[in-house]
């Protein structure tokens, strides 16, 4: 169950990379096993009814992308083994007991443990230097558990005389540019934290057009936000979480208790940085983020 339409690129990428996953652990499509896909649409009301519609098919698993959809799910089903790839703050969204015993019917993984806060943050100052204050956008709807999570790392994170945060919550995409704009409107040393959060990153190309147009510099929580224009990303690697799902769904289908899979974060991660955008703030990319940097985009 996915929050983006079947034939987005990003989609389509990964249900290929899962088939394949599958298969080299001997699960094959039409052959010893059946995958059905739903997307479901944008607004929370679909999302209701697409996580309806996918327990009453009653299969022997459910994966899930985002918080959302977890939260969703969990709402009709406490039975049916629920895995979550991305979900930002699996225990304060009540998701599971713990990391390491879930104790439910849900367990997963994570690219974008709360710690790495810190890091956006670092990052950030290192490639805007003159950033005093930091908005951090997210929608509560569909993050709000993570929201006060990040939040609070990221507050801690700052070091003294560093700079201040305002949170920019934000539900609509029609409200997407308005609300940055305000932000910037507030005076200069603006920058933007964007927060792991399945609506930002449906509209993640609205969050980078309007971060550029306010020409406001931005870390972002996956590199599907660089890759249309924003500034830089650091996140969990995304080939690691796929082997990591692939791992866990064969586990399960083979017998395995969810309630005893711990719930595990990435432990390599990729910064990615778009040298055009940096180019286009009147920004120098450094050389120390030149070294780190996994893919620099021209």
């Amino acid at each position: 169950m996915v929050g983006l339409p079947l034939d987005h690129p990003v989609v389509s990428a990964r249900i290929g990379e899962l088939y394949r996953l599958l298969a080299e652990r001997g699960w094959i499509e039409g052959k010893n096993l059946r995958i059905g896909w739903r997307a479901w649409g944008a607004s929370g009301a679909e999302l209701a009814r697409a996580a309806a519609e996918v327990v009453r098919e009653a299969p022997d698993i459910i994966v899930v992308g985002s918080s959302a959809e977890t939260a969703a799910v969990l709402a009709e089903t406490r039975r049916i083994p629920v895995l979550f790839s991305t979900a930002s703050d699996p225990v304060g969204s009540g998701f599971v007991r713990s990391l390491e015993r879930p104790d439910g019917n849900a367990t997963g993984f994570s690219n974008n443990d709360p710690a790495m806060s810190e890091k956006w943050v670092e990052l950030l100052t290192e490639i805007a230097p003159a950033t005093r204050r930091i908005g951090v956008v997210f929608n509560p709807r569909t993050t709000p558990a993570a929201g006060a999570t990040y939040l609070a790392r990221l507050r801690a994170a700052a070091p003294a005389g560093g700079p201040a945060f305002e949170t920019l919550q934000v539900t609509e995409p029609s409200a997407i540019d308005g609300m940055i704009a305000g932000f910037a409107g507030q005076g200069a040393g603006g920058g933007l934290v964007f927060l792991p959060d399945s609506f930002t990153f449906r509209h993640a190309a609205l969050c980078t057009a309007a971060a550029a147009r306010l020409a406001l510099p931005a870390v972002y929580p996956f590199d599907t936000f660089t890759v249309q224009g924003g500034l830089m990303s650091y996140a969990g690697a995304r080939e690691e979480t796929a082997e990591m799902v692939a791992s866990y769904i064969d586990l399960i289908l083979r017998g395995a208790d969810v309630a005893e899979l711990p719930v595990q974060f990435s432990r390599s991660f990729e910064l990615v940085i778009n040298e055009k955008a940096a180019t286009a703030l009147g920004l120098v990319l450094p050389a120390s983020l030149r070294i780190r940097a996994q893919r620099i985009l021209s």
